[in-house]
């Protein structure tokens, strides 16, 4: 492991929430020229399982550690990005319904967005 690549891995364990590539750049302490290692670096956890990436409706993504092979959804609020775990998965009906299409290899995405009462207040 590179002493990057351990910087950027505890910077995520910091979190108690989902956190964009710029804040997990500016917790390791890296330079804004190294965006382009942290992503690199962020696709390695993804590639293991040990990450995931949560889509924004804008485009961008959060990032967070996850156990191997685990996924959660999320509540994200679109103005302050805020983004909470949904207790809740429908993907054991939607892979049942796919496979029975003659669908392989299934993957699913399931975010809600919303306003949080902070942002809904302002």
């Amino acid at each position: 492991m590179t002493q990057k690549r351990q910087r950027i891995l505890d910077a995520l364990m910091t979190f108690d929430r989902p956190a964009s590539a710029e804040e997990i750049r500016k917790r390791a302490e890296l330079p804004p020229s190294d965006l382009v290692t942290v992503y690199r670096n962020l696709e390695t956890f993804q590639s293991i399982q040990a990450l995931q990436s949560i889509p924004l409706e804008n485009g961008t993504h959060l990032f967070e550690l996850t156990a191997p092979g685990e996924h959660y959804h999320h509540l994200i609020c679109r103005n302050c990005h805020k983004a909470e775990r949904l207790d809740v998965c429908i993907g054991r009906s939607v892979k049942d319904k796919a496979k029975a299409k003659g669908f392989s290899h299934i993957t699913h995405v399931l975010e809600v967005y919303g306003l949080c009462d902070k942002c809904e207040k302002s």
